[in-house]
C-alpha cells in the first residue's frame, strides 16, 4: 500500500492515514550531530570551536576559584542537601583497607543543626558502595536531591566513582570519576547526558568528603546549574495536570478508527474524504490530537475546528524538489502540516488575530540549548525527555503536539512523519518532573516512545494549556458534543 503505513497500536494492527513527513536520509544524516560534546561543552549553543579557549579559561577560574574563597553561585535559588558531615564522620571505615571495609552497614547519622543522614553499604558485581541519603519529605528515598554514593573496587580498593543525585529523579545526577590526579564530571538531567568530561580540579580523596556545593562549584565554569531551578508551584503546572486528569477520565470511552477524526459539528468522519465513518467510528492519532485541541477550542467557540483548515499544505514552507512529486502519492508532510495547523489555530484563538496572519512555523520548538533541531524533522526521540524538561521549566503551562519522523516506505525510502502524539510535561508540587504521553486514544510513556522510536525524530509545536479545557464527550456512536455544566 504505497502512501500508507502500518501503525501498530499496542497489540493489534491497524492502518493509519497517509503518513506525515519527508526529508531524505542524506539531509538528516548531514544535519544531525551528537548533542553531547566532549571537554564539558554543551551541545550546539556553546559547542563552537572558537569558544573552546574561553571555556578552558572559565574552567580554571571557576574550578580553582572556590579554593581561593571567590564567591561562586552554582545554582542560586536551588539548594541541594549536603551529606559531607556524615561522610567525614565515617571516613575511617570508608577508607579502611579491603577486606575490613566491606562489612554491611545500616545506620542513621545525626547531623548538628540539620536533618539526619541514612548511611548504608552494599556490594554488587565486585564493587562496594557507600550510600548517604539525606532525610527529606519522602523519608530516605535513594533518588533524592543530595544522595551521595561512593563506589570502590574490591580487587584493589580504589575509589572509581562518585554519584550525587540532583533532584527527585533517578535520571538527574552528576557522576565523578578519576582522570589522572584530578576528576572528570558527567551531568545527567531527565535521563539525558547534558555535559561530559567536565574538568574538576580536585582529587578523589578530596571529593569524598567535599560538600555537594563545592562539587557543583567546581563545574560552574562550564555547567549551567540554573537548569535545576524550578518553581513547582507555578500555576501553569496546575493547568497541565488538570488537562491530563480530564483526558485520562475520557480515554476509556474513545474508540479507535483508521483515518478518523471529528468535524466542526462533532460528527466522526474520515480525514481524507470527510465522509461519515461506517461501522465502528473513532479516531486515529491525528484525530485524537484534534480532539484534545477541540477541548480548548469548543468551549470558547461553541463549535469544533473544521478539518479542511488542518489539512492545508504549506508547500512554500517545507519540502524539497524530491518530495514535491510525492505530495499526492505519499502525502509525506501530512503530520507536520496537521500539527502546525492545530497550533496556529490555537494561537489565533489566544491572540484574537486571524490564523492567516500567523507564520505556520511560529509555534515550532526550534531552540533547546542541549539538543539539535533539524528543519522540519525535529529532535531525536532519545533526547525528548531532556527537551521536555527544559520546555517545562521555561514554559510552564504549555503542552506540545509531536509528529514522529522516521524512515518509511520503499521506492524511494523517505524520512517522513508516521505518528502524532500529544505531550504534557509539568513539575509536581514536590518538584518531580512528570510527562504524560497521549497517543491514539491511550496514555503511554516516554520510555514507550523511546523503545519504539529511539533513533528516530519528533517535531514539536507548542500549545498553551487552558483551565477551561473541556474534552468533547460521546453522545452516541458517531457524534461528540460539549458537556457544558
Amino acid at each position: 500500500m504505497t502512501g500508507k503505513f502500518r501503525c501498530r497500536r499496542f497489540g493489534r494492527t491497524s492502518i493509519k492515514r497517509k503518513t506525515d513527513e519527508t526529508v531524505y536520509r542524506s539531509h538528516c544524516d548531514s544535519a544531525i550531530r551528537s548533542p553531547i560534546q566532549n571537554a564539558g561543552r554543551l551541545t550546539t549553543e556553546i559547542g563552537r570551536p572558537w569558544l573552546r579557549p574561553l571555556l578552558i579559561i572559565g574552567w580554571f577560574i571557576f574550578s580553582f576559584g572556590f579554593g581561593l574563597g571567590l564567591p561562586i553561585a552554582a545554582a542560586e535559588g536551588y539548594v541541594i542537601p549536603d551529606t559531607s558531615f556524615a561522610r567525614r564522620s565515617v571516613l575511617d571505615s570508608v577508607t579502611a583497607p579491603v577486606p575490613s571495609a566491606i562489612e554491611q552497614v545500616r545506620e542513621l547519622i545525626r547531623v548538628p543543626g540539620s536533618d539526619p543522614v541514612f548511611h548504608r553499604t552494599e556490594q554488587q558485581q565486585g564493587r562496594h558502595y557507600y550510600v548517604f541519603i539525606p532525610a527529606g519529605d519522602d523519608d530516605f528515598t535513594l533518588a533524592s536531591p543530595g544522595t551521595f554514593i561512593i563506589r570502590r573496587r574490591l580487587d584493589d580498593g580504589a575509589f572509581d566513582q562518585i554519584k550525587v543525585f540532583l533532584q527527585h529523579d533517578e535520571g538527574s545526577y552528576i557522576r565523578l570519576f578519576p582522570h589522572g590526579r584530578t576528576l572528570r564530571m558527567d551531568v545527567y538531567i531527565a535521563n539525558t547526558q547534558l555535559y561530559r568530561d567536565v574538568p574538576v580540579a580536585m582529587s578523589m580523596n578530596r571529593a569524598i568528603t567535599a560538600s555537594t556545593d563545592t562539587l557543583l562549584q567546581a563545574g560552574a565554569g562550564v555547567v549551567d546549574w540554573s537548569v535545576l531551578e524550578v518553581n513547582p508551584h507555578h500555576s501553569g503546572y496546575a493547568v497541565i495536570r488538570g488537562m491530563v486528569d480530564q483526558i485520562r477520565g475520557a480515554l476509556p470511552y474513545l474508540p479507535d478508527a483508521e483515518d478518523g477524526a471529528m468535524d466542526a459539528d462533532g460528527n466522526l468522519v474520515y480525514i481524507e474524504s470527510l465522509l461519515s465513518q461506517e461501522q465502528l467510528p473513532g479516531f486515529n492519532c491525528s484525530g485524537f490530537a484534534k480532539w484534545v485541541i477541540d477541548g480548548i477550542y469548543g468551549p470558547q467557540m461553541g463549535t469544533f475546528l473544521p478539518i479542511d483548515v488542518l489539512r492545508e499544505k504549506h508547500l512554500a514552507w517545507r519540502g524539497t524538489s524530491w518530495s514535491r512529486p510525492l505530495e499526492d502519492k505519499r502525502d509525506p508532510y501530512f503530520g507536520l502540516d496537521w500539527t502546525r495547523n492545530l497550533a496556529v489555530q490555537m494561537d489565533s484563538l489566544d491572540r484574537k488575530i486571524p490564523a492567516e496572519r500567523i507564520d505556520p512555523e511560529a509555534l515550532d520548538v526550534r531552540r533547546v540549548p542541549f539538543a539539535r533541531y533539524v528543519e522540519d524533522v525535529g529532535y531525536r526521540v532519545e533526547s525528548l525527555s531532556a527537551v521536555l524538561y527544559w520546555l517545562a521549566r521555561n514554559e510552564p503551562g504549555t503542552f506540545y503536539l509531536g509528529s514522529v519522523n522516521r524512515l518509511f516506505g520503499s521506492d524511494p525510502v523517505l524520512r517522513q512523519h508516521t505518528h502524532v502524539v500529544v505531550l504534557f510535561p509539568w513539575f509536581d508540587e514536590s518538584g518531580r518532573f512528570q510527562v504524560s504521553v497521549m497517543e491514539r486514544n491511550v496514555e503511554t510513556s516516554l520510555s514507550s516512545l523511546e523503545k519504539r522510536y529511539g533513533k528516530d525524530y519528533i517535531h514539536l509545536v507548542r500549545v498553551r494549556g487552558n483551565p477551561r479545557f473541556e474534552p468533547p464527550r460521546f453522545q452516541s456512536m458517531g457524534r461528540l458534543y460539549l458537556d457544558h455544566p
